[in-house]
């Protein structure tokens, strides 16, 4: 495993430790809500599915595979708008350039430069 390949292994793994935390708080914040009757049977919904499919991500992209990226950014998109707040955003928009960086990027398959045509 080369220099890269380890960086991309690591960067993936801080994300995944990162979802599976906000997984957590998902969970707390059902179970509350659920015991204080606080939230819409409509809210207490979106917040198990979303912290399902976080949790889906998270698994998926420690195993590699490639559906993995684009539904990450598409869950953490999701969470940002759906339950909003400046920390979730900045907390979100980190995950989202870690997994921008190209050795995460080439991890996935996905193409790590631009060309440019001239």
């Amino acid at each position: 495993m080369d220099a890269r390949e380890q960086l991309a292994d690591r960067l993936v793994r801080l994300v995944v430790i990162v979802l599976f935390i906000k997984v957590a708080g998902f969970l707390v914040l059902a179970a509350s809500a659920a015991a204080r009757d606080a939230l819409a049977t409509r809210g207490l919904v979106v917040t198990l599915v979303l912290a399902a499919a976080m949790a889906a991500v998270a698994v998926g992209l420690l195993q590699t595979r490639r559906w993995a990226w684009p539904a990450a950014l598409f869950v953490l998109i999701a969470d940002a708008v759906i339950i909003g707040g400046l920390l979730r955003l900045l907390i979100d928009v980190g995950i989202g350039l870690v997994l921008f960086q190209p050795p995460v990027r080439a991890r996935f398959g996905l193409p790590t430069q631009r060309r440019r045509d001239r």
